[in-house]
């Protein structure tokens, strides 16, 4: 697939033509016909995410209570702080 013009380098518009659409060349006389569906896909590479909180090791010394019902290490009291811009 062409996207740049081989005669000038300049970018290829695309154009109808008599017959069929075309590439066409802003700034010289080059013309190319299109008789085939073109397409063109990218796949761009994904980042790596980071964990925001640290991972699971962040949550090792969590302050932790058991609650009255429940078993020992059950119940996980996890201290968040929130902050709010109307402080």
């Amino acid at each position: 697939m062409l996207l740049f013009c081989p005669t000038c380098g300049n970018v290829l518009i695309v154009e109808e033509g008599q017959k069929c659409y075309r590439f066409a060349c802003n700034t010289c006389p080059y013309v190319h016909n299109i008789n085939r569906k073109v397409t063109s896909r990218k796949y761009p590479k994904l980042k790596e995410v980071d964990d925001v909180l640290g991972g699971s090791a962040a949550w090792e010394n969590v302050d932790s209570t058991a609650g009255e019902n429940c078993q020992p290490h059950t119940a996980i009291g996890l201290l968040v702080f929130w902050l709010s811009p109307w402080l």
